[in-house]
């Protein structure tokens, strides 16, 4: 089970993977929470509306993955972003593919450039060796407890938002 979720906002990170997810579609079974554009519909295995803010954490666990995904388009926008995503996925103990982007740098993730043959390699590796991939998943879900909880570094969040001090 290979997983995505986001919402329509990431489209066109989506539309990074439509031969990504053609090509693998017979080995995995892909599936896509809270959108899946008209062009990945035939390959997805399931598809997920989405859900309110409250109900998002256990409807995204009830997903089950094996492997998630997480694509974005190379450009100052995304660069910005944070790693909300990885933290996710980490937090669930699934094993993350990702675009090789500032966000997700640090982490203990498969990062790799956005070409159809990367994500496909990438992902095929991780589906063909469950038990490695699980143990990368282990990995991640210890980098976040360790990283990515904020009542452990909330000095450093209020000294981003308050660089003066006066808080």
């Amino acid at each position: 089970r290979v997983g995505w979720a986001g919402a329509s906002q990431h489209h066109g990170d989506l539309e990074l993977l439509r031969g990504v997810v053609e090509a693998t579609a017979a080995e995995v079974d892909w599936v896509f929470f809270g959108m899946c554009p008209d062009f990945l519909r035939p390959y997805a295995r399931e598809t997920h509306d989405g859900v309110p803010f409250d109900a998002y954490p256990a409807e995204l666990a009830s997903l089950e993955l094996d492997l998630a995904v997480a694509p974005l388009e190379q450009n100052r926008f995304n660069e910005a972003k944070s790693s909300l995503r990885i933290l996710e996925y980490g937090a669930l103990g699934w094993p993350v593919v990702c675009t090789d982007i500032e966000p997700y740098r640090g982490a203990p993730v498969r990062r790799v450039p956005n070409r159809p043959r990367a994500w496909i390699e990438a992902i095929r590796e991780r589906v063909h060796d469950l038990d490695a991939a699980a143990e990368e998943g282990d990995r991640l879900r210890e980098w976040v407890w360790a990283n990515g909880m904020l009542e452990d570094h909330l000095d450093r969040w209020l000294s981003a938002l308050h660089p003066g001090g006066g808080v």
